[in-house]
């Protein structure tokens, strides 16, 4: 590694970041990246480093025969749903919150103690299904005594295949939703043509062609879409704006605007060896420093995957020792709220009518070898200062996709290619690009972002360094933070790029299939919230890159993995040069914190009942502090 451009690169890292910070277009941004990075030591880009045997980690580890049920779990969340009917426009904070009430048929199968390979699904409320020869029918067998919860006017009756089909057909009937990425009468491109139920205990879907992500549209409950059951009476007697009835294994016991929500345990829930706590407390507290120090207190027992800023994570570890300290790599960090899983979204209109300057590639290649990603890792995961304390990091590099392992290209590897040096840190290879391109002294535009608390403690200071960034190259950069709900939707995510400046977003990925991931972002198909704005080649008409298409077509008739999964690197290669949308720098390892009462915290990953979220599979040990005084 000595002799390759990365050895070097990490080899400088260390000037290179007090550069950044001498130099930076923003001061304040200079200043965090100086603060929280943790020293000069080498971080060792890609590499996992650090002593395994770390006595700072707590073990995780699936403690279910030891489990004992009752008590109330005490977490929180950083924002509350407008309303919750999660088939309406997505709503990310929805994505916890359905999936304590609505279920789907499938769901995906968890790692245990690791992160899920998103490559099988298991039965839920199907107990079995076929698929046709062809692949263009899947039958499913429902699951027999699952009752809808026992709150009118559903009233605890049995769920059957009607409810499957009425939710069907509320959901395509519903604008501004997801539908047209998925119902193909609403968008000819689209997968499912019908649901439809021979008898009450069977639904068939039929589709457009073979899908081979088709599974996980089923079965993600991403915004409570596709993937949530909604009981037929649903606007006929239940308004799922102001409430939730479900066949899940809790039940919405009050909800307190602006203030708190609280669940408990559905008795009748179907699935006697899931949920194990009665009730689950959550107070909306919107401050980092808020929940922060009502988690050393033991007033809540455990924080959300993104909730406490990395440069704070070793102090509060040192105030209160009980505290367990969990490390975790989410797959696809784009798909969950994770705030390192933004992109920057080209929008193709000016305010001034003059075309937009990232119509012409080399303005979009200018803008990826702007960010400085090695450094930004480094400040905002605080590698420098785990790997100091022996815990064991690792480090990615975000490209066209979010990280999912073995189909994902490192473009720090050799296997990536030529076209890996699209993401390398070059500024005056970028001002020589954005010169080529017409603009040798930038150009001014606004950068759109979403300020919401979801998004994690430090995402308004990432704004702030990839502000920065750009800034180093020339470009002048007015920012904008906006509402995640009442602006950032309606206006920047639904547009297809119809919109001047950039729109920074989470990608709006409806579920983790690699291949799907890709039909959500780059497919000129796929539906006015999902791709094409990112295939353009010059027009500004959103009419997409037909290689891309192409490519993406030959990926979802493919079901062999090996086969899949070189289509995928080719593709991931292509679009490096093309730079469609810019994507965050990376990320690395990640850690969170809870009591040692709450067992099983992590056990489980990706289980899409709980998105972001293990409340199906939690339970408390009343001899484990905080429970447990003294």
């Amino acid at each position: 590694m000595a002799d390759s451009y990365w050895g070097r690169v990490v080899g400088q890292r260390v000037s290179r970041r007090r550069a950044l910070i001498a130099t930076g277009g923003a001061a304040a941004a200079a200043a965090f990246l100086a603060a929280c990075g943790g020293g000069d030591s080498d971080s060792g880009g890609g590499a996992s480093t650090g002593d395994k045997g770390s006595s700072l980690l707590a073990k995780i580890e699936d403690t279910t025969k030891d489990v004992k049920r009752g008590g109330t779990m005490k977490w929180t969340q950083a924002s509350e749903p407008l309303h919750f009917d999660g088939q309406a426009q997505g709503q990310q904070q929805l994505n916890i919150y359905n999936g304590m009430v609505y279920e789907s048929l499938v769901r995906n199968k968890p790692g245990i103690g690791q992160p899920t390979t998103w490559t099988e699904v298991l039965p839920n409320l199907a107990e079995s299904w076929e698929v046709s020869p062809d692949k263009t029918q899947i039958t499913f067998k429902l699951r027999q005594g699952v009752k809808w919860q026992n709150i009118a006017p559903v009233s605890g009756r049995a769920f059957d295949s009607s409810d499957v089909v009425a939710t069907s057909v509320r959901y395509a009937g519903i604008p501004n939703n997801n539908r047209g990425a998925n119902y193909n009468s609403v968008n000819p491109a689209a997968p499912i043509i019908s649901v439809s139920a021979p008898d009450a205990k069977t639904v068939v879907y039929k589709l457009k062609e073979p899908s081979s992500y088709i599974m996980q549209r089923i079965g993600n409950m991403i915004t409570g879409e596709l993937g949530s059951i909604y009981p037929k009476e649903t606007d006929s007697g239940f308004d799922a704006r102001k409430g939730q009835i479900g066949t899940g294994g809790f039940i919405l016991d009050k909800h307190t605007p602006s203030a708190s929500l609280s669940y408990k345990r559905n008795p009748d829930y179907w699935n006697k060896d899931a949920v194990f706590i009665d009730n689950l407390e959550m107070p909306i507290i919107n401050q980092a420093a808020t929940r922060d120090a009502q988690l050393k207190t033991g007033a809540l027992y455990a924080l959300g995957l993104n909730d406490i800023a990395a440069e704070n994570v070793l102090q509060y570890k040192k105030d209160e020792p009980r505290l367990n300290l969990y490390s975790f790599i989410e797959p696809n960090n784009n798909i969950r709220g994770s705030p390192f899983g933004f992109i920057e979204r080209f929008g193709w209109k000016d305010n001034e009518g003059k075309k937009a300057p990232w119509l012409d590639v080399r303005v979009r290649q200018a803008m990826s070898l702007a960010l400085d990603r090695e450094s930004y890792i480094d400040a905002f995961a605080n590698v420098s200062a785990f790997q100091r304390e022996g815990v064991p990091m690792e480090t990615f590099f975000n490209s066209s996709m979010g990280y999912i392992p073995g189909v994902t290209l490192d473009p720090r590897s050799k296997d990536f290619g030529p076209n890996a040096k699209y993401y390398t840190h070059d500024v005056a290879e970028a001002k020589k690009l954005l010169a080529a391109a017409g603009h040798p002294s930038g150009f001014s535009y606004t950068n759109h972002w979403p300020n919401f608390p979801g998004f994690g403690p430090n995402f308004p200071k990432y704004m702030q360094v990839i502000e920065s960034f750009n800034t180093d190259i020339g470009l002048k950069v007015t920012s904008d933070p906006m509402d995640y709900n009442l602006k950032y939707l309606p206006d920047y995510v639904t547009k297809r790029g119809q919109h001047e400046g950039v729109a920074i977003t989470l990608g709006a990925v409806s579920s983790p299939d690699a291949v799907d991931y890709f039909v959500w972002r780059y497919y000129s198909k796929s539906g006015v919230t999902s791709g094409a704005i990112f295939g353009d080649q010059g027009s500004g008409d959103g009419a997409g890159d037909p290689k891309v298409d192409d490519m993406i077509d030959k990926a979802k008739a493919e079901f062999d993995a090996k086969k899949q999964v070189a289509m995928l690197g080719d593709l991931q290669r292509y679009l490096a040069e093309k730079q469609y949308c810019v994507a965050s720098p990376g990320f690395a390892t990640q850690f969170t914190m809870a009591w040692p009462a709450v067992k099983n915290y992590l056990a489980f990953q990706g289980d899409s009942r709980a998105i972001n979220a293990f409340y199906y599979t939690w339970w408390l040990d009343e001899n484990e502090a905080p429970l447990k005084k003294g």
